[in-house]
């Protein structure tokens, strides 16, 4: 190798070795923001939240899911048969999105809000059993006579509602489902 070539390989690894340097710093926080994103999914509240198992039910509040692809996500992650709790208000959503889910996972589906109806005629076809609550604590009851041993009972909305946050409707549910196992134990 000539001098001329042993300058220009020199300098052609100069960048790439820099490159090298600032992507590999560059990775290092990617790598920790991911690492400390993954560690806090299992912290937030009113998401996926285990509240309890009641006569073999297991019930889990997720509240947060107010939007068509939150509860979507939820449905991908359960294996268990499943006791629906969904509705809130008119949204742009498109719960149709949910549709195939419902077919595969979900036993019966109790729907509360003033877009009840709307998904009632929407999983009409894909949910065998679907009920209306006037309320959520009645639908957390209506779910319990639903539900069987080994089955979940799921809060997941799909949609917001007006006048009530997503914690206060978490927090509702957590309470009726403590309530219930009370109950059970007197």
């Amino acid at each position: 190798m000539t001098y001329l070539e042993e300058i220009t390989n020199t300098r052609q690894r100069q960048p790439n070795s820099m490159v090298a340097s600032i992507s590999s710093k560059i990775l290092q926080i990617r790598k920790e923001n991911i690492k400390q994103s993954l560690s806090d999914i299992g912290t937030i509240d009113h998401r996926q939240d285990y509240v309890a198992t009641v006569g073999g039910v297991m019930y889990y509040d997720d509240s947060r899911a107010e939007n068509v692809n939150a509860t979507w996500f939820t449905f991908e992650n359960i294996v268990r048969p499943v006791i629906w709790i969904a509705g809130g208000d008119e949204s742009d959503a498109d719960i149709k999105d949910l549709r195939r889910m419902a077919r595969n996972k979900v036993k019966a589906l109790v729907c509360i809000g003033s877009n009840k109806a709307k998904m009632k005629k929407t999983f009409q076809r894909e949910v065998k059993d679907i009920f209306e609550a006037d309320d959520l604590e009645a639908a957390v009851r209506m779910a319990a006579l639903l539900a069987q041993d080994d089955d979940i009972v799921l809060f997941s909305p799909a949609a917001k509602a007006s006048g009530e946050t997503f914690a206060e409707r978490g927090e509702l549910f957590t309470e009726t489902v403590k309530q219930l196992e009370n109950e059970l134990r007197q």
